[in-house]
């Protein structure tokens, strides 16, 4: 799995960090990600978005991140939709069902 997120998972203090929630989600549901940075700022025009960015958005239909694409392909898109799914698949249920 991928998550791909802006500059990094790193905290910090005066906000929440869309970035960082969704990676703390998934590591406390025991994933280990593998973290691919999109740089850039979603509200930019697509002219100008980070391949990565257009990646991510032809595969959510918007540069926002953080997404997660799942190693069958699928992908989910936003914070509150990446935590969602961490707190509904956790990794020790899905080691088991492998």
């Amino acid at each position: 799995m991928k998550l791909y997120v802006c500059w990094g998972t790193f905290p910090t203090p005066l906000h929440e960090h869309v970035c960082h929630t969704a990676h703390a989600a998934l590591k406390a549901a025991g994933h280990a990600p593998e973290v691919v940075h999109a740089h850039s700022f979603g509200g930019l025009p697509s002219a100008i978005q980070t391949p990565t960015r257009k990646k991510v958005a032809a595969n959510t239909g918007r540069y926002w991140v953080p997404a997660l694409e799942l190693d069958d392909g699928s992908w989910i898109g936003g914070t509150k939709k990446v935590v969602a799914w961490a707190q509904a698949n956790p990794a020790a249920a899905a080691a088991a069902g492998a």
